[in-house]
């Protein structure tokens, strides 16, 4: 971590450096700016005061145009300023997800269907200090919506083996990732995304529906410049050519009463999606950069580079048409549109080219922005594997029939804090029951099964040296919470969960994805007897529907019950007590060993808080 900490530190400098010395030359230049304004102001004064004449007015409009390109090179000095600032704010927030500093990173709220909401809840899978806090560096919404699938929706093994290589081949790629940070953060205004362009552009087209309409735009405009060359000809009179034209006027100034409110409303719509579009192009034109090294990034690119629908090309082409329909907006053009419109019924003409771009290239819209959110998802991944090198691309396989995870960790905790353990869970029909004392680190390390299994399902790197596994689903039962508006006590709202993981276990039997459960100390709302026997008969019904996992638990009398003894292999985590009398401490290392805990804390820890008398013990 140290060397990818210390080329983010390096990136921070630089920007630094940049800015001082573009903040200098840019007061320099706002000093100009101001000087050249008086500058040019007093000698059109003199000038036309009559005391200088030509010369102060050549003068003046010297300076006029030095002001001119003062106010513009300003402009340009502002853009790289803000430039260098997102860029800076790029490399830190790199540096704060190494030291895994929730509170400088975005949160993005992610709305998910509600049988997908308790596992991404156990697992921390949204929200603060979650794995989506960590992955995200999508800035557009369909690159965030599309990351936040793939962590939800496990892909296939041939789908992860493909984004596997072109998460490999994007990692090195820091400039071209953080190219597409710095344009994306110019669309943190953009909050609806391209969806209502993408519904224009792939809706049928209204003005192709009002025949007449279209015809009259077309007919009236010919049979005026038909008017005129037949008069030049001599063909009629001119008193015939200015009742025609009067009657061309009057009927396109009633068809522009009558419809142009309509039209105006789909150039405006269409418009201001475009404002946002425009920003999307430079986005598009990075993806040609996107390297062909795999068959994944090859289509990503070639979904908006090739010639017959290129995003660039056409996109460019949709903001001449738009820049045409928007001149009655334009205070020095109104004029000229108004004559347009009488005599020629201009806005149908636009109209009819832009909804002819529509039927053309709107198929290809959804495409493009999908293309883009895909790269967006996988350079998220790309900057994952980046940011630790040291991490494994683990094996998803049918052949696998376990998780096996060589120094696995968690991956949401510091690498100073997290403790590597090897993890070994299967196969179908078996479990590995977690036995210890409180805050010996169970329910963590049933977390990083479950993320690093997640992870491996969306294509990405793993926290551990090695890891193999089959195509799985993870089902878990970890926080559970009452609800007095549903009037649901905390007992039987973990019992619903443990009936759909139950229900989701008998789907996926004989089926080619696996389910691996996560149970972190189930069914404590009822007396131990009763909790004993409910949870052997939760784990009979798993392990019957051949499913494997995990499962966290105090009670150590869980390992010998014969109906599940044989499905089992045991492990623990322990604590270690330090010192005696006041100065007792008690310290965990979160290492996994095999067999049951040898030792309980729950009285030991009422003693170390001050809450149990230590005579008594």
């Amino acid at each position: 971590m140290n060397d990818v900490a210390s080329i983010y530190r390096q990136r921070i400098e630089q920007c630094v450096e940049q800015m001082n010395a573009l903040t200098q030359l840019d007061q320099i230049v706002a000093r100009a700016r101001i000087v050249l304004f008086l500058a040019t102001i007093g000698l059109f004064f003199v000038a036309w005061g009559g005391k200088g004449g030509t010369p102060f007015n050549a003068a003046g409009v010297i300076m006029l145009i030095a002001f001119v390109g003062a106010v513009g090179y300003h402009d340009h000095l502002e853009r790289r300023l803000h430039r260098l600032q997102t860029k800076q704010k790029i490399n830190q927030r790199g540096l704060a997800r190494l030291h895994r500093d929730w509170s400088k990173l975005p949160v993005v709220a992610v709305e998910l269907p509600k049988e997908q909401t308790p596992t991404a809840n156990d697992l921390d899978l949204f929200g603060r200090a979650s794995l989506y806090q960590l992955l995200n560096r999508a800035d557009t919404i369909a690159g965030q919506s599309l990351l936040a699938d793939w962590l939800v929706t496990p892909a296939s093994p041939e789908e992860i083996i493909q984004r596997q290589q072109a998460v490999r081949d994007l990692a090195p790629l820091l400039e071209l990732r953080e190219e597409f940070n710095i344009q994306g953060s110019l669309l943190a205004d953009c909050k609806s995304g391209p969806a209502e362009f993408v519904a224009w552009a792939e809706s049928e087209p209204w003005l192709r529906r009002q025949p007449v309409l279209l015809w009259a735009a077309r007919l009236l405009p010919a049979l005026g410049v038909s008017m005129i060359v037949a008069a030049i000809a001599g063909w009629v009179t001119p008193e015939v050519v200015g009742f025609t034209g009067v009657g061309i006027v009057v009927v396109n100034g009633l068809i522009s009463v009558l419809f142009t409110g309509r039209v105006h409303d789909i150039f405006n719509a269409v418009s201001t999606r475009n404002g946002q579009i425009s920003r999307y192009v430079a986005m598009f034109k990075l993806m040609y950069q996107i390297p062909d090294s795999t068959s994944r990034l090859s289509a990503i690119k070639q979904e908006v580079a090739m010639q017959d629908r290129s995003a660039l090309k056409h996109l460019h082409e949709l903001s001449w048409i738009i820049t045409f329909g928007r001149i009655s907006h334009d205070a020095v053009l109104w004029a000229l549109y108004f004559l347009l419109q009488l005599f020629v019924l201009w806005d149908f003409h636009v109209l009819a080219r832009l909804e002819t771009w529509q039927t053309t290239y709107g198929k290809f819209t959804r495409k493009w922005f999908e293309a883009l959110g895909e790269f967006e998802a996988i350079a998220s991944l790309a900057s994952l594997a980046h940011d630790n090198p040291d991490w494994c691309f683990p094996e998803v396989s049918a052949s696998c029939d376990r998780v096996v995870g060589i120094e696995a960790g968690h991956p949401l905790l510091k690498d100073e804090e997290r403790v590597a353990n090897d993890v070994a869970i299967g196969p179908a029909g078996h479990f590995m029951l977690v036995t210890g004392s409180n805050m010996a680190g169970k329910s963590t390390l049933l977390r990083s099964i479950g993320i690093n299994a997640v992870l491996a399902e969306a294509g990405g790197p793993v926290c551990a040296k090695r890891w193999s596994m089959p195509p799985l689903a993870v089902a878990t039962s970890m926080r559970i919470s009452d609800s007095l508006q549903d009037h649901v006590s905390f007992f039987m709202a973990e019992l619903r969960r443990l009936k759909a993981i139950v229900d989701q276990a008998t789907e996926a039997q004989g089926g080619e994805r696996k389910l691996l459960f996560l149970l972190d100390e189930i069914l404590q709302g009822t007396n131990s007897t009763e909790r004993h026997i409910a949870v052997v008969e939760v784990l009979s019904h798993l392990l019957d529907s051949q499913a494997f996992g995990a499962v966290s638990t105090h009670d150590l009398e869980l390992a010998n019950s014969p109906e599940i003894s044989k499905s089992c292999t045991i492990v623990h985590l322990r604590e270690t007590l330090h010192g005696s009398g006041e100065a007792e401490t008690m310290t965990f290392d979160y290492k996994l060993r095999p067999g049951i805990a040898p030792t309980t804390n729950a009285l030991k820890l009422l003693e170390l808080v001050g809450l149990r008398d230590r005579r008594k013990s």
